[in-house]
């Protein structure tokens, strides 16, 4: 029961964060049930309100064919990435797993914060996928996290604003169903957790309902500044709270 109100708290936030400012859910529910209950049993329940919302995300747009010819050399290595991440969950450091997670929210908020854009050639695409999503896929079989550098990539390969909205939920919800596969084959996802992990569709959706209707009521930018502050002090809490920071 504790960790079902614990779910759902942080996935009511990470649903809010989600409507409001159209990134963020899953690194946020990471972030705090982290915390709470540690990354393992964090990774088992986010991942499906994380699968669902993002693949209903995903295909809402009418881009899939335009992205999946741009991005499939960044899909494929990333997924290679996070299932051989994910194999070596049991043995890794947990500790140093949580201080990857804090290091990678704190990045991911300082690049928004000081508006980081990078531009990438046409011609230097496959490269940079294959080194890229190679880190991306570890990252996220590592820590859960699909955010960085996916997000930065993305913007800067130039893709407009609904297709990069579709192609970063593309790419969220094929992490996130692999991870998933994973964790079950590793046995890190149980019965119990899967159901957590359904219930807490509920919270997410509801989260997501009143960021999307507070939005429409507030100064979106300023929000957005005073959240990425917020996550950059989380990321440095959790980060001193791990053997990273040593």
């Amino acid at each position: 029961m504790d960790i079902i109100v614990t779910a759902g708290i942080a996935f009511v936030i990470a649903g809010f964060i989600k409507g409001m400012l159209g990134f963020g859910f899953p690194i946020i529910a990471l972030s705090v049930l982290t915390l709470a209950i540690g990354l393992f049993d964090a990774l088992a329940i986010v991942v499906v309100p994380t699968l669902v919302i993002n693949i209903w995300q995903a295909l809402s747009g009418r881009y899939l064919k335009e992205i999946f010819q741009r991005m499939w050399i960044y899909f494929s290595v990333a997924i290679m990435g996070i299932l051989v991440a994910s194999q070596y969950l049991k043995v890794v450091n947990v500790s140093l797993l949580t201080g990857l997670l804090g290091l990678i929210l704190f990045l991911f908020a300082l690049s928004r914060l000081f508006g980081l854009k990078i531009r990438v050639e046409r011609a230097d695409e496959p490269l940079l996928s294959l080194v890229l999503g190679g880190i991306n896929g570890l990252l996220t079989g590592f820590t859960g996290s699909v955010m960085v550098p996916s997000v930065l990539y993305m913007q800067a390969l130039g893709f407009r604003k609904d297709m990069l909205v579709q192609a970063m939920n593309v790419f969220f919800g094929l992490s996130i169903l692999v991870l998933m596969i994973s964790l079950g084959r590793n046995q890190l996802l149980s019965t119990n957790e899967a159901v957590i992990s359904t219930i807490a569709l509920v919270p997410a959706f509801a989260g997501i309902v009143a960021g999307q209707w507070v939005r429409n009521r507030i100064d979106e930018k300023q929000f957005q500044k005073a959240f990425l502050v917020g996550m950059l002090c989380l990321g440095l809490y959790i980060l001193s709270n791990s053997s990273l920071a040593w």
